[in-house]
């Protein structure tokens, strides 16, 4: 086969990559280019799109962001901050593509994407964190990146007695019990929107945790993303909201993102009947999945894992050079 030429897209070429996206099934909402500008603007970091040509076949893509402090030079997909999980490599057609031309682009674009950068931008630390329908994790592997595997959950929900079947015993009883106990579920607007990021960001700063994004930068999101891929559910009790759930909507998915911050309601759990109202609602609206976004921590997977969805696997992958490398290698010794 012919070889794979990377292209870096000037801002007049930037109304193609919503093609790639939408043709893209490793694509994210946040692969859109309002979110990657959202992102652009608040971090104060540069945009690059790259795209790989085969012939004049786009045949994968990957946004990056590129930084400068003091003399390290960095590029990310995603950055890390903006409360953003997985980003990473799209491949349009990848899913009605014989296997021998899934890694074969993948192969060759990871390969001469590397070369370029390495030539044009002169990174010192590259990171990217894949998304979840792109397992194959190989052509970081050969081309010298550290690899760590990463999960999330996520279960088809096109039938809701098998979702409701597989659920944890206690899980359905805590599900009735919120019912019981008049804990109503509704739709929520900019309003209830702003009420899940304030708790949120109040339960983390009773952590001493910092909250890991801008408010301003979510309400950008809000702005440009809501209602068709951003969906907001609030959980009442006596008409108060006492938490919330933020939900990302694109193509045949759901995801759970922000919010699902505990209540003070003894006895009561309205996150989990929170959650179980979003599936239903997925499946009155023809989504066919819903993600749980988050499997990577001991004690919050033990809380997800009732629901008994399925993992999948995604990787953050990184490579350093220089003086940057060698900090990396002396911290790894250290651990």
């Amino acid at each position: 086969m012919a070889e794979i030429k990377i292209k870096l897209l000037n801002n007049e070429e930037y109304g193609i990559w919503d093609e790639i996206v939408e043709k893209s099934p490793q694509a994210t909402v946040v692969h859109k280019l309002d979110w990657l500008q959202t992102i652009e603007k608040h971090t104060h970091s540069k945009l690059y799109l790259f795209v790989g040509y085969l012939g004049n076949q786009i045949v994968a893509a990957i946004p990056f962001f590129y930084r400068k402090s003091f003399f390290i030079k960095s590029i990310s997909s995603p950055p890390g901050s903006e409360m953003i999980q997985n980003l990473g490599p799209i491949i349009p057609g990848y899913d009605i593509i014989k296997q021998d031309k899934r890694e074969f682009y993948f192969r060759e674009f990871q390969k001469e994407l590397d070369r370029y950068i390495t030539k044009i931008i002169k990174p010192d630390s590259i990171s990217i964190i894949t998304a979840p329908n792109l397992i194959d994790s190989r052509p970081y592997i050969w081309n010298d990146y550290i690899v760590t595997p990463k999960y999330n959950y996520v279960k088809n929900i096109e039938n809701l007695d098998i979702v409701w079947r597989d659920f944890k015993k206690q899980l359905r009883k805590n599900i009735e019990g919120a019912k019981y106990a008049g804990i109503v579920i509704e739709e929520g607007n900019l309003k209830d929107y702003n009420f899940i990021i304030d708790s949120l960001s109040k339960r983390l700063d009773e952590q001493e945790l910092i909250f890991p994004s801008k408010k301003e930068y979510l309400i950008d999101i809000f702005n440009k993303f809501y209602p068709d891929n951003i969906k907001i559910f609030v959980a009442k009790n006596s008409y108060k909201p006492i938490t919330g759930i933020i939900v990302l909507a694109y193509k045949d998915r759901l995801s759970i993102w922000i919010g699902a911050t505990q209540t003070e309601i003894k006895g009561v759990y309205p996150v989990d009947l929170l959650q179980w109202n979003i599936i239903e609602w997925g499946n009155k609206h023809g989504y066919r999945f819903c993600e749980i976004l988050g499997a990577n921590i001991p004690s919050i997977s033990y809380f997800k894992s009732r629901y008994n969805f399925e993992l999948e696997i995604y990787y953050s992958v990184q490579k350093s050079r220089g003086v940057l490398r060698i900090l990396n290698a002396i911290r790894s010794i250290i651990r």
